[in-house]
């Protein structure tokens, strides 16, 4: 397997997260899980990331919160950060957008939603609408 980069898959699901890592696997990334905004961010200090994916509905700390602690970290200010989320309304991709995220990819994630957002991220063409 090529090693394109590390990927961290957030979600409290655990069938969602198993579905994104298989997926990104498959396209030879390293994927790194967590399961909660608490764990993520304990992820994220102690490992280096290309991309992080975020669900946005978990208990305590939610994505929105968790990305905005990413982001007040040195190394969180470059890191693309993509929403992971059923809610995928104008009002639910500026909250994102507010909260730092680069994109929003609406769930359930498919090859071809992921292969988009990997070929945008690989050209430097990201944007909020992935």
């Amino acid at each position: 397997m090529t090693d394109h980069g590390k990927i961290l898959a957030v979600d409290d699901d655990e069938t969602n997260r198993m579905v994104v890592r298989v997926l990104l696997e498959r396209r030879g990334y390293q994927v790194l899980e967590a399961s909660s905004g608490n764990e993520a961010l304990e992820r994220f200090d102690e490992h280096s990331f290309n991309l992080i994916l975020m669900d946005l509905a978990m208990p305590g700390m939610d994505g929105l919160e968790t990305t905005r602690c990413i982001r007040r970290q040195d190394k969180g200010s470059h890191v693309p950060v993509v929403a992971l989320t059923a809610n995928t309304t104008h009002a639910d991709q500026a909250k994102c957008h507010d909260a730092g995220m680069n994109a929003v990819l609406s769930k359930p994630i498919d090859s071809h939603q992921l292969d988009r957002l990997m070929s945008l991220l690989t050209h430097d063409e990201f944007c909020m609408d992935a």
